[in-house]
């Protein structure tokens, strides 16, 4: 089945790893949507998270082969569905006085957090799976979006297995 999956891998906090990595991904031409990469809870390891448009075999044979990577700990391929994989999206909007109550009605509508408020603009905060934030993006474009910053896409495995190897 082909679609979006996630690939999550634990790799020593270096900067060489993180190259080793991505150069795997590069060389085997993966189709990546979206790469993500960030401190754990343990001290000098990282999280490298990526979001591949392939089918299953595709998503596990990455994986696979991530774990053979020097300074890689460990790399899992989550089922499709058996994740919890997030956004986050930082929306600068033009804000008229008078449509100022309709913005925020649309942030309401999405649960995005005012995060900072002038004259002239509002930024807005706001996260959830990559199509909620593109749905929350067509929302504002009846404002003049002046700026978007989008994170990569973050995952962890549902439930309360502890069987991905992902734990440290």
């Amino acid at each position: 089945m082909s679609g979006s999956h996630a690939v999550a891998v634990l790799l020593e906090d270096r900067l060489v790893t993180l190259t080793r990595a991505v150069g795997l991904i590069r060389r085997r031409n993966l189709p990546v949507q979206s790469l993500s990469v960030g401190p754990t809870g343990t001290p000098g390891l990282s999280r490298l998270t990526l979001m591949i448009n392939s089918d299953s075999g595709t998503a596990d044979r990455a994986a696979q082969h991530l774990q053979k990577v020097v300074g890689v700990r460990a790399a899992v391929a989550f089922a499709p569905g058996q994740e919890v994989a997030r956004e986050l999206a930082l929306v600068k909007v033009r804000a008229p006085h008078a449509r100022y109550a309709e913005l925020l009605d649309i942030a309401q509508l999405y649960r995005a957090s005012v995060i900072d408020d002038s004259a002239e603009a509002v930024i807005l905060e706001l996260s959830g799976t990559e199509p909620f934030v593109l749905s929350a993006l067509r929302a504002l474009e009846r404002f003049e979006i002046i700026e978007v910053a989008r994170s990569g896409t973050v995952a962890l495995e549902s439930g309360t297995d502890l069987q991905s190897g992902m734990t440290p």
